[in-house]
């Protein structure tokens, strides 16, 4: 199965991106066994494309649990860095799929463009879960110093973390 973006998908979508992403191009491929975690696949015929679990894929990530919807943000930062020229591929094999390529540094000298695919995708779905209340390893201004998409959402009271301590997934 693939499908466009529903409209609740959309709207929770330009919560966390705005106007950063070009949203009519975005497809999502239900997979089949044996993928059992969502990615992007990049940008094929004039599109991206996240292939999700067809087990796992509801009608519509607005209304599924945070921690999917969460996993949705992540994977549509990876739809963003596509768009902005990023060869997924490549910065993926870069930043390797061991726990510690998504650990990023909580802190002043924390940046965009020094952060790998999977920091920057975990950096944008850190933000959107402290807009939930979820506890993450940063604060709002740490999120919005850091991340350059999207407007800043707003922000439950979250205790930060040591500057020198790093984030796992």
């Amino acid at each position: 199965m693939i499908r466009e973006l529903t409209v609740g998908e959309r709207a929770l979508a330009e919560e966390a991106f705005g106007d950063a992403l070009i949203y009519d191009t975005v497809r999502i491929l239900s997979s089949p066994k044996p993928f059992d975690r969502a990615f992007v696949a990049g940008r094929w015929f004039g599109r991206e494309w996240i292939v999700w679990p067809g087990r796992f894929l509801p009608a519509d990530m607005a209304s599924s649990p945070l921690k999917q919807q969460a996993t949705f943000i992540h994977e549509l930062t990876h739809v963003w860095q596509a768009q902005q020229g990023v060869n997924l591929l490549t910065g993926k094999l870069k930043a390797g799929d061991r726990p510690s390529s998504y650990e990023y540094p909580v802190g002043m000298n924390c940046g965009w463009a020094d952060l790998n695919i999977e920091q920057q995708a975990m950096v944008v779905e850190h933000r959107f879960r402290l807009s939930r209340g979820l506890p993450t390893p940063g604060d709002q201004a740490f999120y919005d110093r850091v991340c350059p998409i999207g407007r800043p959402l707003a922000a439950s009271s979250v205790e930060p973390i040591s500057s020198t301590d790093t984030v796992t997934e």
